[in-house]
C-alpha cells in the first residue's frame, strides 16, 4: 500500500488530500451546527426555567419593636427597608426593617399622630399605603405613608385632603362601616354606613368641594367594599351581597345575590378591577366578579381555591398583583394566584398573628404578633404564569367564560396580563396551512409540467425565472400584501373566492376541446399560447363581473354583508402572500426531484402502452416522492417560521378562529412585535422566550420526523427500482 502511495502522481495525491480536507471540514461544520443548535436550546431553556420555579419563602427575621397599642394596619416600602404601623390610638410609626451602620433593625424612626382614637380604619385596595381613619363622631381623614418626604431624612405621613377631619355624612351621624378608593390621582371616593342605617357616599378632592349623597338601608350591613377601579360598591348584609354602580355621586343598585348558608362572610377586594374574594365561615374562599349573561352583567362565582380551610382565617391581598394569602390561627400559610385553584406555596408561620401585610412588589411579608414583628422574604416573581394559564382555558375578569387569551399589555397599570400560548400556536398553523393550501397545487403542478411536459428550451427560461421569485425579500411581499393586496381582495372578494374553481374549469375545458378538435398533436410550447390568453380572459371577466354579482346576490358588497365576520387583513391575504413566497421553494425542489427520475423508467412505461399522465402518476411521482416530500416539509417549515409577511399582512389578532376572513397572530410575528417592549426579566419577557422555545422544538421535531419519513420513502422506492 505504501509503495502504491509513493508511485501515485502528485496531482492524485493532491486530490486525495483535498478530498480528505473537504470531508473533515464538512464533518466539523456539521458538528458545529449541531453544537450551535444545542447552545440555542440551552439558552432558551435557561431563560424560560424561572417561570416554572415554585414560590419560596425565606426564614423569619424577628424584629423587636416598641409599641404600646395594638396595630390596625401594617406596611413597608418597596425596598423593604422601612416598615410602618397604625395603632389603635391613631398614631403612625415608622420602624427600620434592615440594620444599617450605627442603627439596628426595629429602631423607631418617626412617630406622628394621625387621628385621635379612631374607631374605623379602611385601606384602599389596589393602592399601597393609603388609609382612611374615622372618629366616633363620623369625621375622617385620609393619610398615606411617604417614604421619601421632600426636605426630610425620615419618612412622614402625608394628608392628601388635609389634616383637619371632614364629615362624610351631611347629618353628622357616627359611622359603623367605612371604605376607601382612589378613583384617579388626587380624587378619593369614600363610602360608609351610619348608625341609623344609611349608606353615605362622597367624592373628595382638593380641586372641588366634596360631593355627597345618602340613601336609606333596610337592615344593618356587616361590610362595605369599594372596588379599586372606583366603579362599583359592594354591601354585605348577612348572606346577601348587593352590588351598586357608581355614577358620579349617585349609587345605583344593580343586583343582589345570595352567597349561601355559611355566614358570616368576609369580603376582600382584589387589586385591578372589581373582583372580590369571599371567605365563608367554614374557611372556604371563592372569587366572584361580573360576567355578562343575556346582555346583563351579573355577579358570578368563578374560582374556588383549594386549601385547608378554618374559620377566622386572616386573608390579605397584594397591593398590585392578583395574589393573596391566607393565614390560619395555628400558623398555616397558603399563597394563591387568582388564576388557579391550587396554592402557589404552603408553609407554616407563627401562630397568634394579629396583622399581616405584603410588600408592594409582593416579594416580602410583614407579620405582627404579641412578641413583635416578623419579616419574611418571598420569591414569587411570576404568579400570573402557570402551566394552566399557558395551555388551558382560564376565566379572566370580565370575560363571559373560560378562554384561551393572549393579551400581554394594556394601557392600565393594574391590568392582569394573559399569556395563553394556544392562540399564537393556532395562528401559526392557520397561516402555514392556508399558505400551503395556496402554494402546493401551483408549485407541484408547475413542477410536473416543467419537468415532464415542457420543452427543454422553454424549461431553461421558466425554471430560473420562478427561482428568482424566491429572492424577493419577504418584507416587500408583506408590505405589498398589507397595502395593496388586502384592499383588492376586499373589493373583489367574490371574484377571488371563485377564481380557483373557474380557472380549473377553464383549463380542463380547454384541454378537452383541444384534444377533441386538434387535427394533430400540438408542438411543444404551443399549448401555452392557447392557455395563457384564456386564463387572462377568465381572470378579467371574473374581476369585472364579481362586484356586480355581489350586489345582485347580497344587496351590498360581500365584505359589508359579512360585517364583523370579515377583517381586511385576514388569513386569505396571508395565504396568498405567503403562498407566493413558498411557491419558488417547493417548485424548485420538487422539479429537481421529478427531473432526476431516470428517463428509462418513464420510457419503459410509455413503451408498455401507458399514457403520459399514467406514467406521471404511477411511475414518476412515486419515484420522486422522497424529494417531493422534502420540498413540502421545507416549505411548511418556512411557513411556520415566517415573520414579516404574517406581521404585515394580518391584523395580528391572537384569536382562535379558523375562518378565512379573520386575522391571526403567529409565534414568530408575536416575538417580533412584543420583544422590543418587553421588560428584561419580566413575565412577558420570559414568556416570549418560551414561545421561541416552542417554535424551536416544533421545527426541530417536525424536521426530524420529516427526514425520517423521507429516508424511508427513498429506501422503499430505491429497492423497488432495483428489484428484478
Amino acid at each position: 500500500m505504501a509503495q502504491t502511495t509513493v508511485n501515485q502522481h502528485p496531482r492524485d495525491r493532491l486530490r486525495a488530500r483535498i478530498d480528505r480536507s473537504v470531508q473533515a471540514a464538512v464533518t466539523v461544520s456539521g458538528l458545529l451546527v449541531l453544537m450551535t443548535l444545542m447552545l440555542i436550546f440551552v439558552y432558551l431553556l435557561f431563560a424560560v426555567l424561572p417561570l416554572f420555579k415554585p414560590a419560596a419563602m425565606g426564614k423569619a427575621q424577628p424584629l423587636a419593636i416598641a409599641a404600646s397599642a395594638p396595630a390596625l394596619a401594617l406596611g413597608m416600602d418597596v425596598q423593604q427597608r422601612i416598615g410602618y404601623r397604625i395603632d389603635a390610638q391613631g398614631a403612625g410609626q415608622f420602624y427600620r426593617l434592615t440594620p444599617q451602620e450605627g442603627a439596628k433593625a426595629g429602631e423607631l424612626l418617626a412617630q406622628q399622630p394621625l387621628l385621635a382614637k379612631p374607631t374605623l380604619l379602611a385601606q384602599a385596595a389596589g393602592e399601597r399605603d393609603l388609609f382612611a381613619l374615622a372618629q366616633a363622631d363620623g369625621r375622617f381623614i385620609v393619610a398615606s405613608a411617604d417614604f421619601a418626604a421632600a426636605g426630610s431624612a425620615v419618612p412622614q405621613w402625608a394628608f392628601p385632603l388635609g389634616q383637619r377631619p371632614q364629615a362624610l355624612d351631611q347629618r353628622g351621624r357616627p359611622l359603623t362601616l367605612l371604605t376607601l378608593a382612589e378613583a384617579r390621582r388626587g380624587q378619593y371616593l369614600l363610602a360608609g354606613v351610619t348608625d341609623d342605617n344609611r349608606l353615605v357616599f362622597g367624592r373628595f378632592g382638593n380641586e372641588h368641594p366634596p360631593q355627597l349623597s345618602a340613601s336609606a338601608l333596610d337592615r344593618a350591613p356587616q361590610q362595605i367594599v369599594l372596588t379599586p377601579d372606583g366603579r362599583q360598591l359592594y354591601l354585605l348584609t348577612g348572606n346577601r351581597l348587593a352590588r351598586y354602580q357608581i355614577n358620579d355621586t349617585q349609587l345605583q343598585l344593580k343586583e343582589t345575590r345570595t352567597l349561601g348558608e355559611h355566614s358570616p362572610y368576609q369580603l376582600t377586594a382584589l387589586p385591578g378591577g372589581s373582583a372580590l374574594l369571599i371567605e365563608a365561615a367554614d374557611g372556604s374562599v371563592r372569587e366572584w366578579f361580573d360576567v355578562e349573561k343575556n346582555q346583563r352583567w351579573q355577579l358570578t362565582p368563578v374560582q374556588h381555591f383549594e386549601h385547608s380551610a378554618e374559620p377566622q382565617d386572616l386573608l390579605v391581598a397584594e397591593p398590585y398583583r392578583r395574589v393573596f394569602a391566607t393565614l390560619r390561627p395555628d400558623g398555616g400559610f397558603s399563597l394563591f394566584s387568582s388564576i388557579q385553584p391550587q396554592p402557589l406555596l404552603n408553609g407554616r408561620l407563627s401562630s397568634g398573628v394579629q396583622q399581616m401585610a405584603f410588600a408592594p412588589s409582593g416579594d416580602g411579608l410583614l407579620l405582627e404578633t404579641a412578641q413583635g414583628w416578623q419579616h419574611y422574604a418571598i420569591d414569587n416573581p411570576y404568579p400570573d404564569v402557570t402551566w394552566r394559564s399557558l395551555w388551558h382555558k382560564v376565566w379572566y375578569e370580565n370575560y363571559p367564560e373560560p378562554a384561551y387569551v393572549w393579551q400581554s399589555t394594556s394601557g392600565e397599570d393594574s391590568y392582569q396580563a394573559k399569556f395563553s400560548l394556544i392562540p399564537v400556536i393556532f395562528g401559526t398553523f392557520k397561516a402555514a396551512g392556508y399558505a400551503m393550501l395556496f402554494a402546493i397545487p401551483l408549485a407541484l403542478a408547475g413542477a410536473i409540467y416543467t419537468a415532464y411536459f415542457m420543452s427543454p428550451g422553454l424549461r431553461r427560461v421558466i425554471k430560473p425565472a420562478i427561482e428568482v421569485m424566491g429572492a424577493l425579500p419577504t418584507v416587500v411581499i408583506g408590505l405589498v400584501a398589507g397595502i395593496w393586496l388586502a384592499p383588492v381582495i376586499e373589493h373583489y372578494l367574490l371574484a377571488v373566492l371563485s377564481l380557483p374553481v373557474l380557472l380549473a374549469v377553464a383549463v380542463l375545458a380547454c384541454g378537452a376541446v383541444v384534444n377533441r378538435f386538434a387535427p394533430r398533436r400540438l408542438p411543444p410550447g404551443f399549448d401555452l399560447l392557447i392557455l395563457l390568453p384564456l386564463m387572462l380572459l377568465v381572470v378579467w371577466l371574473t374581476f369585472s363581473v364579481g362586484p356586480w354579482l355581489e350586489v345582485k346576490l347580497f344587496g351590498e358588497p360581500l365584505h359589508f354583508w359579512l360585517g364583523d365576520d370579515y377583517d381586511q387583513r385576514n388569513a386569505l391575504v396571508v395565504g396568498v402572500a405567503m403562498g407566493f413566497a413558498l411557491v419558488p421553494i417547493i417548485f424548485s425542489l420538487a422539479e429537481d426531484a421529478l427531473f432526476s427520475v431516470p428517463a428509462t423508467l418513464s420510457q419503459g412505461s410509455l413503451a408498455l402502452g401507458a399514457t403520459q399522465w399514467q406514467t406521471v402518476m404511477r411511475v414518476v411521482l412515486p419515484s420522486a416522492s422522497a424529494g417531493i416530500f422534502s420540498a413540502l416539509m421545507i416549505g411548511f417549515g418556512r411557513a411556520v417560521g415566517e415573520t414579516m409577511i404574517v406581521l404585515m399582512a394580518t391584523g395580528n389578532t391572537p384569536i382562535i378562529d379558523g375562518s378565512l376572513f379573520q386575522g391571526l397572530r403567529a409565534l414568530a410575528a408575536n416575538i417580533a412585535i412584543e420583544m422590543p417592549e418587553a421588560v428584561a426579566g419580566s413575565s412577558h419577557y420570559r414568556v416570549l422566550f418560551l414561545t421561541a422555545l416552542v417554535l424551536f422544538i416544533f421545527t426541530f421535531v417536525f424536521n426530524t420526523l420529516a427526514e425520517a419519513v423521507r429516508l424511508r420513502l427513498r429506501k422503499r422506492y430505491t429497492l423497488n427500482q432495483e428489484a428484478p
